[in-house]
């Protein structure tokens, strides 16, 4: 199995929308996001924690693939 990266976008909680911040600015615990088309305000750590979750299941889905191709490999 190779190394894989993957991209996770912070969404917003409440419309779905991909978050545009400020390129030079750094977020932290506790800041709160604007979403640029529903204007609600969406909290740092929920986004991260929903990001992470995402990141989670992505890698778990390749992860399973690879295996099944492997396997796939060794029973022909």
């Amino acid at each position: 199995m190779t190394d894989k990266e993957f991209t996770i976008e912070l969404k917003c909680l409440f419309c779905d929308s991909i978050l545009q911040g400020e390129p030079d600015k750094e977020y932290s615990s506790g800041n709160l996001l604007q979403c640029q088309e529903c204007k609600e305000l969406n909290d740092y750590d929920s986004l991260i924690d929903v990001a992470t979750e995402e990141g989670k299941e992505k890698a778990e889905e390749y992860a399973h693939r690879e295996i099944e191709k492997m396997l796939n490999n060794v029973f022909k």
